[in-house]
């Protein structure tokens, strides 16, 4: 269960669209802050921090365009991005099945962007359930990774 949740590692409209709908000017700008490759160094799920690691090797993501990679495996499309709003939001959809994740399902998510660190809080339980704070409680199906850019 860990690794399909750090693969994520994600009070607007209750739910935005599974396809990929055209991102605002903002929303672009913004996007295109995440691109790169990120290494998990935080991991917290129902309540408990757990080791940021699949099984002895370090967790990386990488941002390409609105993919979302784990390794050289695509995971997720961002389908939704909104910087106006407090906190910001981010969904993705789910490009395969595994572990909890679901193919074509809309995870919904909140994120900060500081500078070389992003932080995305997920609900990966059922139905959906947008997070509105960076925690995650004991039962929530919240998880929330934080990650720091690799450098080149």
């Amino acid at each position: 269960m860990l690794a399909a949740i750090v693969a994520v590692s994600l009070a607007v409209s209750p739910a935005f669209a599974a396809e990929e709908k055209e991102l605002s000017e903002a929303a672009q700008k913004e996007l295109k802050q995440f691109q790169g490759k990120w290494k998990a160094v935080k991991v917290i799920e129902d309540g408990r921090e757990q080791e940021p690691k699949m099984g002895d090797q370090d967790v990386f993501i990488e941002f390409k365009d609105r993919k979302f990679h784990l390794g050289d495996k695509e995971v997720f499309s961002v389908s939704a991005l909104d910087p106006s709003t407090t906190p910001k939001c981010l969904d993705f959809t789910s490009v395969v099945d595994m572990g909890e994740l679901t193919k074509g399902k809309v995870y919904e998510g909140i994120y900060k962007l500081d500078g070389d660190t992003l932080t995305l809080a997920l609900y990966i339980g059922e139905g959906q359930k947008r997070p509105d704070k960076f925690e995650s409680e004991k039962d929530s199906k919240i998880v929330v990774v934080t990650f720091e850019r690799e450098k080149k």
